[in-house]
């Protein structure tokens, strides 16, 4: 029935305005949804009760803000987005013997070079609250074409590739997509925050290998005791390939870590961390091979010269056991590992293909032990959620004007030594001992330029490719 009073006039055009204001999304006062009274002798406006408001993405707006990075996030935090980046640009020059620079092994030969180490881009966030997103490619990588390595190209790999479920009942968090096994404490830093241009020559044998560091896999992970610990475990596909995915039965890598703080004080200015790290997988394809590369690399990462290599062999199963431990004295600060990895069913080829006798299970392993010290006070950052050392922040960037400079940013020298045994049994990969020394300049938060020297002494089997290299190398680094 149509209203024929003012009063119910008035009632239905203001109905009307409630339908469509609740349509749009918007909240309405609960005030504004009581019906006005009815007069004596006059029928009641037509008015549905409005449709219940809930929250959707839709039109949620986000703030925009610099921490570091471009983030836009929303009011209540329930949805936010970053876009980031970082690329790392390298020079290096090495010294040694022309006999050295003709018998190192790999794709190019030991001579000057310049090359950009990473060139990544990234977008991630959170959606709906408890969902995180990330999504991260590199473009400074490269591929063999023919077996001779006569032909190379360009490629861009998947590096972080992930969404993560979080705050999940009893598990914690479950991630799912590449991501980086869950071992080794230089392993899980970010390349963004290393001490040397390059991770010790262990990680390159066991952790990065020939994935880039990077697999397919589903991992939980939590802290505990008030984050004073950590906890992670994943299963992941066995791969060699950098571009995250495989195919072949029961190729099943398992693996975790877990840490704990004995000590955390002055917000991590004083701090003592342990852990360890633990990979079991059956090989891909039944084969395995381990190498390392120099501590600077003069071309990208597939065509670098080799320190030592085991060349392709056999087996089953591997088994990788890395103990960890890393402190903060103030300016001071102390991190080594040592990587133990053994290899079930070895046995090696002949030039034609066919295999040699058995040669059991295989040993090889590593070590380092690095210490640095801020000359400007500074100390490292460490994140509890991840159990990593994170950003350096200056005590004062540098900055300047055309009147002059203001700030020194952070300067911070740095010392390394690694040792990597390659030798079991009738597999002869060569050993290394390497002497690193670094000097950073952090120059703000987002950027630094960092200056490495190197002394390798090489023990390649008692082949004329034996003896010492050095090297220098300089950084110019940026991330965003």
């Amino acid at each position: 029935m149509r209203p024929t009073t003012l009063r119910g006039r008035l009632s239905a055009i203001a109905g009307l305005f409630l339908l469509v204001g609740t349509a749009e999304g918007q909240s309405v006062p609960e005030s504004a949804t009581s019906p006005a009274p009815i007069a004596k002798n006059e029928e009641p406006a037509a008015v549905p009760p409005p449709p219940a408001v809930t929250k959707v993405a839709e039109g949620t707006p986000l703030n925009d803000y610099w921490r570091n990075t471009l983030r836009f996030e929303s009011p209540d935090k329930s949805f936010s987005l970053f876009v980031g980046g970082r690329f790392q640009f390298d020079g290096v020059s090495y010294l040694t013997t022309q006999t050295l620079r003709a018998n190192v092994p790999g794709t190019n030969a030991l001579e000057d070079g310049v090359s950009f180490r990473r060139i990544r881009f990234d977008v991630g966030g959170t959606i709906y609250e408890n969902i995180d997103f990330y999504a991260q490619v590199d473009f400074a990588n490269g591929f063999l074409t023919s077996p001779s390595g006569g032909r190379l190209t360009n490629s861009t790999y998947p590096t972080d590739m992930w969404v993560t479920f979080k705050d999940l009942p009893f598990v914690g968090n479950v991630r799912v997509g590449n991501q980086k096994p869950l071992y080794s404490f230089e392993h899980m830093t970010s390349s963004r925050f290393l001490t040397f241009l390059e991770r010790s020559v262990g990680y390159d044998a066991f952790a990065e290998g020939f994935n880039n560091g990077f697999q397919p896999g589903i991992t939980m992970f939590d802290t505990y005791l008030e984050k004073r610990g950590t906890w992670a475990a994943g299963v992941f596909k066995s791969t060699r390939s950098p571009f995250g995915w495989n195919v072949g039965r029961n190729e099943v890598e398992v693996n975790g870590r877990a840490t704990y703080l004995p000590v955390y004080e002055d917000g991590g200015r004083q701090l003592l961390h342990v852990g360890v790290g633990a990979a079991h997988r059956d090989l891909d394809d039944a084969q395995d091979r381990f190498r390392a590369r120099f501590d600077a690399r003069n071309s990208p990462s597939t065509f670098s010269s080799l320190l030592a290599d085991t060349g392709l062999f056999f087996g089953s199963r591997q088994q990788l056991l890395v103990p960890e431990v890393a402190a903060v004295c103030g300016p001071w600060s102390l991190q080594a590992e040592a990587y133990a990895s053994w290899v079930e069913g070895a046995t090696t080829e002949k030039s034609d293909g066919s295999r040699l006798a058995p040669q059991g299970t295989v040993f090889f392993w590593s070590t380092y032990a690095e210490v640095g010290y801020f000359l400007t006070g500074e100390h490292r950052e460490y994140n509890k959620e991840s159990a990593t050392f994170t950003r350096v922040v200056p005590n004062r960037r540098l900055a300047w004007k055309r009147e002059g400079f203001t700030g020194p940013g952070a300067w911070q020298v740095a010392a390394r030594y690694s040792y990597l045994n390659l030798n079991s049994a009738g597999i002869t990969g060569g050993r290394a001992h390497d002497l690193t020394l670094g000097l950073n300049w952090f120059l703000n938060p987002n950027m630094k330029v960092q200056f490495n020297y190197f002394l390798t002494a090489r023990d390649a089997a008692g082949t004329v490719g034996d003896g010492l290299i050095h090297g220098f190398a300089s950084r110019l680094a940026i991330d965003w």
